[in-house]
């Protein structure tokens, strides 16, 4: 028995990191040939500042998920948290959307912590990712009603009910878990204070407007915006992200956040311009993902932790 989970530990590990790789270049090479032209022209300063910007997203995201264990009377370093969060989450890649959330369990139970609170805290970043980037959403209101009419209010609506079946299983998971609570209190950050929910979700608000701005910046390097839109089209680029997330079928959304990014894109830039620029932000965030990953690696190889007293 204690063979076989140390296996499904391994193969939980570095080897779907590997494939995840694999996945990533598949992904990233067809697209490069399209970037490939139109590169020369990209600002480096800009394109400097949102691999940047990226990067801190990341950070801040690991830093998320140690508050939510912190929370939780688990605390790890950040060091360690990060070097974690970061492996399990790039495991998103591989199709399946499964494989992060195992390989998250899988990692931090090793470090001590029970299965089912690393569940847990995943449903609590979960909630975090839709409720923070549903408010964030919120400023690109303008450009999302003014693009393709009808298909936009399906795709409201189809948000909608999608976030109130997974707020009503959340709630009920937790009422019969934890035989806490009631099923309202349960409804968002279930065992978390008000304060703590508060401070979790302007965190998580922050994090998600960097990844927006982050994106934004990308796209300003390669083409011309108004500055005046950049708040609205920061805030649709988490937008997309949402939709993205929210759809299981691709891994980490591929391809749906980038048709939602062209389609919001198209009444400001031709056609063509917005497809170009939901790829070139997702190659510049795919370098800035394995930036991070390789910095996170060498902080945890190079830099031993000092004991505590």
């Amino acid at each position: 028995m204690n063979k076989t989970i140390s296996t499904l530990k391994f193969l939980i590990g570095w080897p779907l990191a590997i494939l995840a790789l694999v996945f990533l270049i598949k992904i990233a090479i067809p697209k490069f040939s399209i970037v490939q032209e139109k590169i020369h022209s990209a600002n480096l300063i800009l394109v400097l500042l949102a691999v940047i910007l990226f990067i801190l997203y990341f950070l801040l995201r690991s830093f998320l998920w140690k508050m939510i264990l912190d929370y939780k009377g688990h605390k790890l370093s950040f060091k360690k948290t990060a070097y974690l969060w970061g492996f399990s989450e790039f495991k998103r890649y591989i199709p399946g959307n499964i494989w992060s959330f195992l390989s998250r369990v899988s990692l931090f139970a090793d470090t001590g912590m029970d299965k089912k609170i690393v569940g847990l805290a995943l449903l609590d970043e979960i909630q975090l990712i839709i409720a923070s980037s549903t408010i964030i959403s919120i400023f690109a209101l303008p450009l999302i009603l003014t693009t393709t009419g009808e298909q936009v209010k399906e795709l409201l609506l189809g948000l909608f009910i999608v976030i109130t079946i997974y707020t009503v299983i959340v709630s009920y998971i937790y009422k019969k878990r934890t035989k806490q609570g009631t099923f309202l209190s349960n409804i968002y950050l279930p065992n978390y204070t008000l304060s703590q929910k508060i401070t979790l979700t302007l965190v998580s608000v922050s994090t998600f407007f960097i990844f927006g701005f982050a994106t934004f910046i990308a796209c300003l390097s390669i083409t011309s915006f108004n500055l005046s839109l950049s708040l609205i089209l920061s805030s649709f680029f988490v937008f997309a992200l949402l939709v993205g997330y929210l759809s299981f079928i691709t891994p980490m959304g591929l391809g749906v956040r980038e048709g939602v990014v062209t389609i919001g894109l198209a009444p400001i830039v031709t056609i063509s311009t917005a497809g170009f620029l939901s790829i070139f932000s997702r190659i510049i965030l795919i370098f800035s993902e394995i930036t991070f990953l390789i910095l996170i690696l060498l902080w945890d190889k190079l830099i031993k932790e000092v004991p505590k007293k």
